[in-house]
């Protein structure tokens, strides 16, 4: 129970931690009156996330096929983090159009989305750890107990539903964020 109530209070600080540091970045740039930093922090955010997302390409192997699962899978974690987070300080306090404030809502989902992935996929991976003793006495080489770990992981009952709802959000976003850009250089007269 400890760990669960750790991992709760987990999410919801690395929440508040990015939401509230984005949010003071922001009252501090309009203190001292700095306004060019929408479209770098725009595209800078944009393009974490968009790094992150080979993370997905790399677990069902279309490219990149070097390198172990759970470091791109961290990779993919940071990445997003760092990138709603750079993507909020873009956004800031200013909710004036109608879809930036859809689109900022869908990152939101999705970035509380992505955490509560990472708690489903920690709790399906503690659930293993009696399987990876056994194929260890199996004596199992520690590549293959790593392999199989991985794909009873990926297959867990928890993760898919979590990927019913986490991958319609995505792909939302993914819509949203085009049309924001399009729409934000069509009418800043690019």
């Amino acid at each position: 129970m400890k760990i669960v109530v750790t991992r709760i209070s987990g999410l919801f600080i690395t929440i508040f931690l990015v939401v509230a540091n984005a949010v003071l970045i922001e009252v501090i740039l309009d203190l001292f009156n700095i306004k060019g930093h929408r479209l770098i922090t725009g595209i800078a955010g944009t393009l974490l996330i968009i790094i992150g997302f080979t993370y997905s390409m790399r677990k069902r192997k279309k490219f990149l096929t070097m390198g172990s699962p759970k470091y791109w899978l961290q990779a993919h974690e940071w990445l997003s983090i760092g990138g709603t987070f750079i993507i909020f300080v873009h956004t800031g306090t200013h909710m004036t159009a109608i879809v930036p404030v859809i689109t900022l809502f869908f990152m939101f989902i999705a970035f509380v989305s992505g955490l509560i992935g990472r708690y489903v996929y920690n709790n399906a991976k503690a659930d293993l750890k009696d399987k990876k003793v056994q194929m260890k006495k199996d004596a199992l080489e520690p590549e293959e107990i790593e392999r199989r770990l991985w794909a009873l992981t990926v297959a867990s009952d928890a993760l898919s539903k979590w990927r019913a709802f986490h991958m319609p959000v995505i792909s939302f976003l993914t819509v949203m964020v085009i049309y924001h850009a399009i729409s934000a250089l069509y009418y800043a007269g690019f």
